[in-house]
């Protein structure tokens, strides 16, 4: 599965899935290639069991320093609607999605329907932005430095970003981080909410895994299950929420580490989940 990667690394360690973007001398920049190995890498782990959460992080001094602008200007290998000559070809299903297997990207981290905690270092600007908002957790070093950078470059927001960032942060904060395309410091991310644990320099990794590690030991599929019912609250009313609630509860329930989540509560010992 990983022998074609060339701008990603990956391994599995006690169930999760370590991705590490890895153009280091670019800050891991978002090249085409780069989103195109990665959307469909975290399309291939929704169907490998083996792999219960994953942590995305990047390699040598950043997480991620936005989209290869070469791309975005339009003068790359890969044609972008709107800044590409007219003349160049582009493929049908990219013009009706401009941004190509970026966009895929932030709908392949939801997709995948497994948790997926960034570990963040570095600059995490632009694309970096929207794709470590688009996982469940961040965790960031006092390294970390975060900005919706894009009307510095004179683009507007892509990635996923509109839906994700003020959904975290709230739309006033949202609204100023677009427009004045600030970059914040490790510990005005944490005050805004951009990162959820603060932690020192180098151990951003480190303490995500951990937490990743944690999670990979509960019971998969209700952990997969609620985690997509929250997302899936974000676009539907109460009733319709409870209905979903009825359904996939139904379905859990019919799981081994049900069974043997509450013969362990009952029994009162620690459960073993083995993620069937």
């Amino acid at each position: 599965m990983t022998d074609e990667l060339k701008t990603l690394r990956y391994a599995l360690e006690d169930n999760v899935g370590i991705i590490t973007l890895n153009r280091p001398e670019k800050l891991n920049a978002a090249s085409w290639q780069l989103a195109e190995e990665l959307s469909g890498l975290l399309y291939r782990l929704r169907f490998d069991d083996s792999v219960r959460a994953i942590v995305l992080t990047g390699a040598g001094r950043a997480f991620c320093a936005g989209g290869d602008v070469e791309f975005i200007s339009g003068e790359g290998e890969h044609a972008m609607p709107g800044t590409s000559d007219a003349s160049r070809p582009i493929p049908r299903w990219q013009r009706k999605t401009p941004g190509g297997y970026f966009f895929d990207v932030a709908r392949q981290l939801i997709a995948v329907d497994k948790p997926v905690i960034a570990a963040i270092h570095g600059h995490a600007v632009g694309a970096g932005l929207a794709f470590a908002l688009a996982c469940d957790r961040r965790f960031g070093d006092t390294t970390t430095k975060m900005s919706a950078i894009f009307t510095s470059i004179g683009v507007a927001p892509d990635c996923g970003l509109s839906y994700f960032l003020p959904r975290i942060v709230g739309i006033p904060k949202a609204l100023m981080m677009v427009e004045t395309a600030r970059i914040f410091k490790a510990e005005e991310c944490r005050e805004l909410g951009l990162i959820d644990e603060l932690v020192p320099e180098g151990k951003s990794l480190e303490t995500a895994l951990e937490y990743a590690k944690m999670i990979a030991k509960r019971a998969s599929t209700a952990v997969e299950m609620g985690r997509r019912l929250i997302h899936m609250s974000l676009q539907h009313n109460l009733e319709q929420m409870l209905d979903y609630e009825g359904h996939y509860g139904v379905a859990v329930a019919s799981t081994a580490d049900a069974k043997e989540g509450t013969m362990a509560f009952l029994e009162k010992r620690k459960p073993q989940f083995r993620g069937t």
